[in-house]
């Protein structure tokens, strides 16, 4: 496999992360496309927004672009739509207890087909830098139903990160669906990665992208 270089995003990924985006459709449950690509509602404008004033990490193969992650910071995700229906979600958890912590949001993460072990090394990226920029807890969406959407939930599970709730969401695309929440603390991510088999890997690959230094 091609070494996967990865680097924080630049406003001329966006036609990158566009191509990709309308590269994966999702299908619903009998099997239809999904009309506006993989990643539901995202515009060209809002892509921007995440590389100017979040956290954007893209994936280069020999200077393409192949995949990217974007994670929202604790100021955006308070000011999110998602953030300000947070009492509708049928939670497992106390969200008041999050109130007062920082706190931040798995927003996409997006790959190209044959890229798996690449989807994991920026996942892994992005979340360390989460934690490293101070936040305490990483929330995550991933669709339920009707469309099929479970790209990030192998390695959230891998990072010891636990189903916390469902919320109904609404997209013009495909009318209502349902996500599951989930959650990353982020103690318990520190003591679940240096377990997995895939560790040394990861840390001797990353130890190559001289651009996230």
């Amino acid at each position: 496999m091609s070494y996967i270089n990865l680097r924080y995003g630049k406003q001329e990924d966006v036609d990158a992360m566009m191509y990709i985006k309308h590269q994966l459709p999702l299908k619903t449950a009998d099997g239809n496309p999904v009309k506006g690509g993989f990643l539901l509602g995202t515009t060209r404008e809002q892509y921007l927004s995440f590389i100017l004033n979040d956290h954007c990490l893209v994936a280069e193969d020999h200077g393409n672009v192949v995949g990217f992650g974007i994670m929202l910071h604790n100021a955006s995700l308070r000011n999110s739509d998602i953030w300000q229906r947070r009492h509708q979600a049928a939670w497992e958890v106390d969200i008041n207890d999050f109130e007062d912590l920082p706190i931040c949001y798995f927003e996409q993460l997006a790959f190209l087909p044959g890229y798996n072990r690449a989807v994991l090394k920026l996942a892994y990226q992005l979340v360390m830098d989460a934690f490293r920029q101070g936040h305490t807890h990483l929330f995550a969406t991933t669709v339920h139903k009707p469309v099929l959407n479970i790209a990030a939930v192998p390695f959230i599970k891998k990072a010891d990160g636990g189903l916390v709730g469902r919320i109904d969401e609404y997209y013009p695309e495909v009318g209502n669906i349902l996500s599951d929440i989930y959650l990353i603390d982020r103690i318990k991510f520190y003591d679940a990665v240096p377990k997995l088999a895939i560790y040394p890997w990861l840390i001797k690959s990353l130890a190559g992208d001289s651009k996230l230094v």
